[in-house]
């Protein structure tokens, strides 16, 4: 899992970093707002999935800065409020594709069942 740091900078006045905030959830396991126009972001992705992944929000490409962290710069993320993202892992694996929760239940009634 990597950390980045977004920066969203709006090059025209009918923009607002809102669209990035609601967009946030569907690129990341999970993100953390550090200001405005500011986010921690915890995912797979690597950094120019996340700009294609935003492209379509902005009139310039450069309006979105994107940063990996280090070890050093994301263990001082740990006092941030992190929200949880609905980014899926990658799995390719052939199994099926149901929602996390979805499994867990299953997993769970199997494991009863199986006592």
């Amino acid at each position: 899992m990597k950390t980045f740091l977004l920066h969203h900078t709006p090059k025209s006045a009918n923009q607002d970093t809102w669209t990035v905030t609601f967009s946030l959830p569907y690129i990341a396991t999970e993100y953390a707002p550090a200001g405005n126009g500011v986010w921690y972001v915890r995912t797979w992705l690597g950094a120019e999935q996340i700009k294609r992944r935003l492209a379509i929000l902005f009139d310039s490409p450069d309006e979105l800065a994107v940063h990996e962290l280090g070890r050093a710069d994301a263990a001082g993320t740990s006092r941030l409020t992190w929200l949880e993202g609905r980014l899926e892992d990658d799995d390719t694996d052939g199994t099926w594709h149901v929602p996390r929760g979805v499994w867990t239940v299953i997993q769970s009634a199997v494991g009863t069942l199986a006592r």
